[in-house]
């Protein structure tokens, strides 16, 4: 196996394992949110009538009935416990949200009604709500903070792996730019996908159809090129637009903006 091949199979084995950790990740905040709706509805739940439901996340518990005229459950408020600031573990407050209106429907009454319902509730156990609320979060905290750290590194560590692919890859067609030179893929009718390379601060050239480093300089850092670039010439004889294909060459060229062009276009490469 190449070391290309054999990072690969790393990274296909690192991606496993952070699926295995995600969905593990995903069924204990499952049961955080399980745990933090039965108390949610320890409190609320004697507001809700009928079909009224709850949804709950993170921080927010979203109120919801069914409205009949549109056939959905519609929301119609929600509360947020919440921090004093991000910095802070432990929440300290609840907060409300609730559209207002001047209809003065049943559906829109009787929202009313849930809102002075959930409000006298807030003001009746509100420490009661937030001690609760800390004690669940605290109880998942350390699980979670584990299983997103295992992610974040296995996910780095993809991440690098990755990186050191396209250095590889980068470094083989550089080494092929230097010695028989890269084509790129011709698109006679998109010549503008070709790639373009400043060979000076104040000169462009456009549409590289190959490109190949001649020599290069004691330091490495620049070298002469041989391009062949591709323009569509008016033939009056035939009247029609021909390809034309020309061939010059650049000295003392940049080598890290080669080097770019060269990555950048890694997808039109003819192989």
């Amino acid at each position: 196996m190449t070391k290309i091949e054999i990072i690969k199979k790393a990274i296909i084995s690192n991606e496993g394992k952070i699926e295995e950790l995600k969905s593990k990740r995903r069924e204990v905040e499952e049961s955080k949110t399980d745990e933090l709706s039965r108390m949610y509805l320890k409190y609320f739940g004697e507001c809700l009538v009928n079909d009224d439901t709850i949804q709950v996340s993170d921080t927010y518990v979203y109120f919801k009935r069914f409205d009949s005229d549109y056939n959905y459950h519609k929301e119609v408020m929600s509360i947020s416990v919440r921090p004093k600031s991000w910095r802070d573990d432990e929440a300290d407050s609840i907060e409300t949200s609730f559209y207002s209106t001047n209809a003065n429907s049943e559906f829109e009454l009787k929202r009313m009604i849930l809102i002075g319902n959930v409000g006298q509730v807030i003001l009746d156990f509100q420490d009661d709500i937030i001690a609760e609320y800390n004690s669940i979060c605290a109880s998942f905290k350390v699980e979670l903070s584990k299983l997103r750290k295992e992610i974040w590194d296995l996910e780095k560590k993809v991440r690098e792996m990755n990186s050191e692919i396209n250095t590889i890859e980068d470094n083989a067609l550089m080494k092929k730019v230097e010695t028989d030179g890269i084509e790129f893929k011709v698109d006679e009718e998109n010549l503008y996908k070709l790639p373009d390379l400043d060979v000076r601060f104040d000169w462009t050239v456009k549409n590289i159809k190959k490109i190949k480093v001649t020599s290069k300089t004691k330091s490495g850092k620049s070298g002469d090129l041989e391009l062949v670039t591709v323009r569509k010439n008016w033939n009056s004889e035939k009247d029609e637009y021909e390809t034309v294909y020309y061939t010059n060459t650049y000295e003392r060229v940049r080598m890290d903006k080669i080097n770019y062009l060269v990555s950048w276009n890694k997808e039109i490469i003819v192989d």
